[in-house]
């Protein structure tokens, strides 16, 4: 009986050791965020888009462009993917490119009528870090009478995925 009540009061003497040492906020989880900037604007709309083969980065006739920026205020490098969902348009009828802050195209591709489409994935940005990119979108010129692409609205956002970078 006594090794059993000497046994409870060293248990209950380590146990209010270890409270009384532990800090109130000993544990804390830190997260950092992420903010994406519309340089022109948050809006994503158009109505001059006209058939057209594919501009290059510093055309502006007949196209959609959308300048936008992506910042970490985060403590950890993180991979994002970037979407878009808009499109009133027929399938395939409009089409995007996205090119980075140095003017290197990244990806480019044809929006469906439904859903979003990926532009952009794997893209590393830094902690404190802001990376830059500009989306262009077209309507596609198939070499037909596109007449009945003229009533159509073309409304939409980005949708950005971001994720911690891990390291091998």
């Amino acid at each position: 009986i006594l090794t059993i009540i000497t046994l409870m009061v060293g248990i209950t003497f380590t146990y209010f050791s270890l409270v009384a040492k532990e800090k109130d906020d000993s544990t804390k989880v830190k997260t950092g965020s992420i903010a994406i900037n519309y340089i022109d604007g948050a809006s994503i709309n158009s109505n001059g888009l006209i058939p057209r083969k594919e501009p290059s980065l510093g055309e502006n006739y007949a196209v959609y462009t959308k300048r936008f920026a992506i910042s970490s205020s985060g403590t950890l490098d993180q991979t994002l993917d970037i979407y878009i969902n808009v499109n009133e348009f027929l399938n395939n009828g409009l089409k995007f490119a996205l090119y980075n802050s140095n003017g290197s195209k990244i990806s480019s591709g044809s929006i469906p009528t439904s859903d979003k489409v990926l532009l952009a994935s794997d893209e590393v940005l830094k902690t404190n870090t802001t990376n830059y990119y500009t989306v262009i979108i077209w309507l596609n010129d198939d070499g037909t009478n596109q007449n009945y692409e003229m009533s159509n609205s073309f409304v939409g956002g980005f949708d950005i995925n971001a994720q911690q970078l891990r390291y091998q």
